[in-house]
């Protein structure tokens, strides 16, 4: 009796002192789940789904449209060699003509076109007009015209323009009057000149960023369960296939959605590149960074001619001549000559436009040359120039590599595919509860 009276105490103890581990790892727990629950349940998180969910409903067709002919567009170049055999032909010799001399050959036979840039693209000249409509081919072996060809016509044109001009580019195909007019009604400066097809594309740019955002924040399962937000359930009906399909399809594609939505964004209102550079440690473009002022010269001072002009700008910047424009109309008092690196180029396969570093050499003094380079800038500024806005276009890599824009390009109509899936899904079950209350109720 003794014993059991003193050893009862120390058990009394013991078991309140499990008790009060026991409470204290459940507090711990509950306090370590705290900010989880809440990020769940509170409004901040529900805000960021419906924001996700009504921005995709809404914008859905119009994003989609965006997307899918910009995949089709990552082509364009292809589809122009392809469609263009003729117009490619070309011969080899010894002594192949100078720029100089296919501009020169195609203004003596067509004065009327009004040549105004040459460039260099899949082994012939390229001579285009001012207004980019259309181009001359040349065979730099026998000096002979190859063909012309337009430039922005066919089903190709119509889907350059919905993607690049949102219907507002004039010459092409599907050309909208009121998407092509300019914003500088408003009085806001920085949309003075952008037109309101480009607003629109601006604004489904930023749309785009939110999308990615908000999708990553709402999809994040935590660091430990991150691998099941990876898995597919195959076997648990058609609802949780979609739902995860949707997820994965959706985190493959963030990073170039993401890409996509700033570059895009940015191509037509600069203050968003500069807001992204200043977050990357970079600092803002310079916008006189292509001004450039030529010599005045006494009339009648000879122009130092097209190859001069290549060979000044090759001399402060190696590589090849990819495209250049003659001072008389486009850029006058100077050359401008962009030149693909010998080593490196981001625009590697944009066609007549390639090159990545811009000469500018004066036409009657060739001492007066400004090189626009990223040399000595940020390494923000620099990635961002060379590879983040380059990968919009998928220009720095061959069409092999390409597939990979293209099927990312698609992703937003299988997003698009699978989000409405589970929505009718819900749907369809929120409707068979109603009728089975209706029963009941009945009954």
């Amino acid at each position: 009796m003794s014993a059991d009276v003193e050893t009862q105490p120390v058990a009394e103890v013991e078991e309140s002192a499990a008790l009060t581990r026991t409470e204290a790892a459940a507090r711990k727990v509950r306090s370590g789940s705290k900010f989880r629950r809440w990020w769940r349940r509170r409004p901040m998180r529900r805000s960021l789904v419906l924001t996700h969910r009504w921005t995709s409903l809404v914008l859905g067709l119009f994003l989609i449209a965006e997307t899918t002919s910009g995949a089709i567009v990552l082509y364009n170049a292809e589809f122009f060699h392809a469609t263009h055999g003729s117009f490619y032909q070309h011969t080899t010799s010894a002594h192949p003509i100078t720029a100089q001399t296919a501009l020169e050959t195609v203004r003596k036979a067509h004065p009327e076109f009004g040549a105004a840039w040459v460039s260099s693209d899949n082994g012939v000249f390229a001579i285009g007009d001012e207004a980019y409509e259309h181009v001359y081919g040349v065979d730099p072996g026998s000096g002979r015209i190859t063909g012309l060809a337009d430039l922005n016509g066919g089903p190709m044109g119509f889907l350059v323009n919905l993607h690049d001009c949102g219907l507002g580019c004039k010459g092409y195909p599907g050309y909208v009057p009121f998407l092509g007019a300019t914003m500088e009604g408003l009085g806001i400066n920085w949309l003075a000149t952008v037109t309101w097809g480009e607003f629109i594309l601006f604004v489904l740019g930023l749309l785009m960023v939110l999308l990615a955002i908000s999708g990553l924040i709402t999809w994040w399962p935590g660091f430990r369960r991150f691998w099941q937000g990876w898995r597919v359930r195959t076997k648990k009906g058609r609802f949780a296939r979609d739902y995860d399909l949707h997820n994965i399809i959706g985190m493959i594609a963030l990073p170039f959605l993401f890409m996509w939505g700033l570059t895009g964004a940015a191509i037509y209102v600069q203050p968003v590149a500069n807001v992204w550079l200043t977050i990357t440690g970079g600092h803002a473009i310079d916008e006189s960074r292509f001004d450039f002022a030529p010599h005045k010269v006494p009339k009648g001072t000879p122009d130092i001619g097209v190859d001069a002009a290549v060979r000044v700008a090759l001399q402060h910047y190696p590589g090849r001549l990819a495209y250049l424009t003659t001072p008389e109309k486009l850029t006058p008092g100077y050359y401008s000559v962009s030149i693909a690196g010998s080593s490196y180029s981001a625009y590697e396969y944009r066609a007549f436009y390639s090159g990545d570093t811009t000469v500018m050499v004066d036409s009657h003094d060739p001492k007066n040359v400004k090189v626009v380079d990223t040399k000595g800038e940020p390494l923000s500024n620099v990635f961002y120039d060379k590879v983040f806005e380059a990968r919009h276009f998928g220009w720095l890599v061959n069409p092999w590599w390409r597939i990979i824009w293209f099927v990312l390009g698609l992703a937003p109509l299988a997003l698009a595919v699978t989000a409405l899936s589970t929505w009718l899904f819900r749907h369809g079950n929120k409707k068979r509860r109603r009728h089975a209350k209706k029963a009941a109720a009945a009954t």
